[in-house]
């Protein structure tokens, strides 16, 4: 039976192959008309960021504004999109998290595709089901259906199915001496810590004094006075659980986050998570970029108060210097 099944996978593997190379010619041949169009750099970027959707990102404007396609051609993926700030992994997988929230299902289909060109299945998922946290079931269960789809005509999906995590969850975990040392806040600042981890469980109030110490403590006391019975059951589900599941690195989880918040328009959650990101590895310059890359998607009017939100922030925590003094020298005209 196994004999069976390698000879099922070569042959598709094959099938696959012979389809590529039937389909080279004529994206080359594509690919050369759209550079003498629109420029080598444009289309380079574009075939770097899409590599199976040329035509489709194309096709929709070129034929009725050839002048503004060449405009947003130039700046999305002749410029945007070949920065190098963030690898192409995380600006990948924070797509896949924006383009949930806009639930457009064709585009999210897309970035799927490509995400799983840098990461690896179980990690984009992860970024869908993290989701549920800000978004709810309603936007990412029909979310996971496309995925699941996607992983299906690829004959990925195994790669998900062999790699789930015990129903009891990770089987590395932290003690709670090991947390102690990760907490950002003082007894002075939180002199109900003890108590209230007595109460609630440890897991969940260190997960938040160590990812969000600058508000989790007044988020959990405010709680624990309007409903005790919610509090615990949403520790144990976003904090003991969600944030503890180490797939994703919190730095990554964190900016993909962050990006959601672009789309979505919530500022004060996105100023929460800034803090978060910039305490757990992310560089000034990383955060913003995360900003500068979302103008594509959401528009100027959230870019203009997210880039003033991340130049507040960086103030405040006297870390301005890394933004002024990272900046790329300006691209060189094309002509």
């Amino acid at each position: 039976m196994k004999q069976s099944l390698k000879k099922k996978t070569a042959a598709a593997a094959k099938k696959r192959s012979a389809k590529k190379s039937v389909a080279t010619k004529p994206r080359t041949s594509q690919l050369a008309k759209l550079k003498r169009k629109y420029g080598a750099r444009a289309i380079d970027g574009l075939a770097r960021a899409q590599p199976d959707h040329i035509a489709e990102h194309v096709d929709w404007c070129d034929g009725l504004d050839q002048h503004f396609t060449k405009l947003w051609l130039e700046f999305t993926y002749g410029g945007m999109t070949g920065r190098g700030i963030l690898n192409e992994r995380t600006r990948c997988l924070i797509l896949v998290g924006q383009f949930l929230v806009m639930e457009d299902k064709e585009q999210f289909a897309v970035h799927i595709r490509n995400a799983l060109n840098h990461a690896s299945p179980r990690e984009v998922l992860e970024v869908i089901l993290q989701a549920t946290v800000y978004l709810g079931y309603s936007k990412t269960m029909p979310a996971v259906r496309v995925f699941t789809k996607v992983l299906k005509r690829l004959g990925r999906l195994k790669e998900i199915t062999s790699t789930q995590l015990p129903i009891t969850g990770p089987s590395k975990k932290c003690s709670l001496e090991a947390e102690r040392k990760s907490w950002g806040l003082t007894d002075k600042d939180f002199p109900r810590r003890e108590e209230l981890m007595q109460r609630f469980g440890w897991e969940g109030l260190s997960t938040g004094l160590r990812l969000q110490p600058s508000h989790h403590h007044k988020t959990v006391e405010q709680l624990e006075r309007v409903d005790a019975h919610f509090l615990k059951l949403w520790l144990d589900y976003i904090y003991a659980g969600m944030y503890t599941r180490n797939i994703l690195d919190d730095k990554t989880r964190i900016l993909c986050v962050i990006g959601e918040l672009m789309v979505m328009g919530e500022f004060i959650q996105a100023e929460n998570h800034i803090r978060n990101a910039l305490t757990h590895g992310a560089t000034p310059r990383e955060v913003l970029e995360v900003v500068l890359q979302s103008t594509v998607y959401i528009g100027m009017p959230r870019f203009v108060r997210a880039v003033a939100l991340v130049e507040r922030v960086v103030k405040e925590l006297g870390r301005f210097d890394e933004i002024a003094n990272t900046q790329l020298l300006l691209p060189v005209a094309t002509g």
